[in-house]
């Protein structure tokens, strides 16, 4: 019976917890959202789910290129994403998605916290995979479920694995109907500026021949501050696509310089 309640009651909590309703406004029945929240997913709900998740991941502990995106565990780990927003008070203002090309794409971002593909990973449909350091490999759990999503890995020490990761992004959108998104700044930058973007991931989309997708985050700079712990709006605008036929005979040095310029206009550098 408890189940089957806890179960009942995960239904609108879930849907709540998605949209992320309710916690930023504080409404009345507040309270009443955060025990059903914590009761479904910390005591019932997270149990199942994580079942399910381990039973999903753990084929993908020693596999570093799956070759196709599971669907299935990425739709656990949009949930998951939208779990952790939702408990950090995160709230998505989104501009520009439906935008999105129909077509595998490379995808970039402004990187400027640690929640930034969580968001990307909450709002964004069909098939993608991220870029991500090499160091995520090392944490066993992450490990697991960046492989059944089919994460590339790069490493500022490892030429070798950055070729091969490129070789994978673009089998990706070729041949697998998979999107790539990719950080070209490197690293998390939180001094309100774009760093200079590093050329060699953009390989991927002078050999792809694919639409360059530009995201751009704004107030995610909110979430890394020592007062992080208050409820925060961010926005995310998918504000330029860069088709093929306009980087047409361009090196990836210079696709990196003609984005990096567009991130300077759009931020207002």
């Amino acid at each position: 019976m408890l189940i089957l309640i806890g179960f009942l009651l995960s239904i609108p909590v879930s849907i709540l917890t998605y949209w992320g309703i309710g916690l930023f406004n504080q409404s009345p029945w507040y309270l009443f959202l955060l025990i059903a929240f914590v009761i479904t997913y910390f005591v019932i709900y997270l149990n199942i789910y994580w079942f399910i998740v381990l039973m999903c991941i753990l084929p993908y502990k020693k596999i570093d290129f799956p070759g196709k995106v599971n669907k299935v565990n990425l739709l656990w780990v949009r949930l998951t994403a939208s779990f952790c927003l939702t408990l950090r008070m995160i709230f998505i203002r989104k501009k520009g998605f439906k935008n999105m090309p129909k077509e595998a794409s490379f995808i970039i971002f402004n990187h400027i916290s640690d929640y930034d593909p969580w968001v990307l990973y909450k709002i964004m449909r069909g098939r993608y995979s991220f870029v991500g350091k090499y160091a995520l490999r090392k944490i066993p759990m992450v490990r697991c479920m960046a492989s059944s999503i089919g994460t590339l890995y790069v490493d500022d020490h490892n030429p070798e694995l950055n070729r091969k990761m490129v070789d994978n992004a673009v089998t990706y959108i070729t041949e697998k109907d998979t999107s790539v998104a990719l950080a070209p700044e490197g690293t998390r930058n939180t001094t309100g500026k774009i760093m200079p973007f590093k050329h060699g991931g953009f390989n991927i989309a002078t050999r792809s021949k694919c639409p360059i997708v530009l995201i751009g985050f704004k107030d995610m700079d909110k979430t890394v501050r020592k007062s992080s712990l208050k409820p925060v709006r961010i926005h995310v605008e998918l504000f330029d696509i860069i088709r093929p036929e306009e980087y047409e005979g361009m090196t990836a040095g210079e696709v990196a310089v003609m984005c990096e310029e567009r991130y300077k206009k759009y931020l207002g550098e």
